[in-house]
């Protein structure tokens, strides 16, 4: 939720009309004797220096004067300055000549109103804590929606497991070495082909060589993974995120591995890259059917860009199954589009 849009239709709805002016947020209530002001005044952004006040109340005074001359009624103000947390002393030291001037805390939903100022506008006082309050109660609630939406259950239960078999894989030896992953279910040419050890297109995927591969991998995917499965649902996402896994790992067993039979390969990155491919389908969909958006903050431009980064990282980079990452980017754009026929 963004707060100064939140704070700008609540004045909407208090019969305020926004004003152009250069240099600030005004908005006007025109009364039949008088014209009220509320100018907003958003914090200072990391690097920037907010205007000192003295300015902020010569530019705001000369717009007073201007609509006050065009509009023929005398005008009343009051300048909202937006801080997060409490103002510092000399800001204060700043304020406090000024009797039109509140302080508004948006992180901790607050209002200060200091000593020589003015105690309420026309009523706005309560009105304006009672928004702080009820923001802040909102801003709360999206919060615990946001952590719901980000742990989903068959995507949690896949980070867990590939944790899991880290850390048992961890106990028993050397999660570095590709002799003991080797031995132990990732993908090996001879094992797969040649001794016929298939279950290795599945163990391969949820294992992983050392800290950072792990938490680069689980990391996206607790971004990226709940998106899908909340459109899906649980068994298609589950059937998306295994049948991109076993496809990454044949175009690795056929590309890579041909190649190079004495590579050792493992990770869940192809899978990752089949829930992508997944997320990139519904919104070419939803493009091309001119539907509401179901990506949320993610558009097709974001996620191309997405794709194109991983992709070109993995092909810049040495040691990264580039073969794993396309077959399962490709498998979970079809998979998807075959389970979502009817979404």
């Amino acid at each position: 939720m963004d707060f100064i849009n939140e704070l700008q239709r609540f004045l909407n709805r208090q019969g305020f009309v926004r004003v152009k002016a250069d240099g600030g947020l005004l908005w006007m209530k025109e009364k039949e004797t008088r014209i009220e002001l509320i100018e907003i005044i958003p914090e200072r952004l990391p690097g920037q220096n907010r205007l000192p006040v003295a300015r902020q109340e010569e530019r705001i005074g000369r717009l007073e004067n201007q609509i006050m001359i065009r509009l023929g009624k005398k005008t009343e103000r009051l300048t909202l300055m937006l801080f997060r947390g409490m103002p510092e002393g000399r800001t204060v030291e700043e304020i406090m000549p000024y009797p039109n001037i509140w302080c508004l805390d948006m992180s901790g939903g607050r209002l200060f109103i200091y000593e020589h100022q003015r105690g309420d506008f026309y009523g706005m006082k309560d009105r304006l804590e009672q928004f702080l309050g009820d923001y802040r109660k909102a801003e709360q609630t999206a919060d615990k929606n946001e952590l719901r939406r980000m742990f989903r259950p068959v995507n949690t239960v896949l980070v867990g497991i590939n944790i899991m078999v880290f850390l048992i894989l961890s106990l028993m030896g050397n999660v570095m070495d590709a002799v003991f992953m080797a031995d132990h279910g990732a993908m090996v040419w001879d094992a797969v082909v040649e001794q016929g050890e298939y279950y290795r297109l599945f163990t391969s995927t949820f294992m992983h060589f050392g800290v950072e591969h792990l938490v680069q991998n689980m990391l996206i995917l607790l971004l990226i993974g709940p998106r899908l499965e909340r459109i899906l649902g649980g068994g298609k996402y589950l059937a998306v995120y295994l049948g991109s896994g076993i496809a990454a790992s044949l175009t690795s067993l056929f590309v890579t591995l041909a190649r190079d039979p004495y590579t050792v390969s493992a990770g869940a990155s192809g899978a990752i890259f089949g829930v992508m491919g997944g997320l990139l389908f519904l919104i070419i969909k939803d493009v091309v059917q001119k539907k509401r958006k179901r990506m949320e903050e993610i558009g097709l431009s974001g996620m191309i860009f997405v794709i194109v980064s991983a992709l070109s990282y993995g092909f810049t980079t040495t040691g990264v199954d580039n073969a794993a990452h396309v077959g399962g980017l490709v498998c979970g754009f079809v998979l998807t589009g075959i389970l979502s026929i009817r979404k």
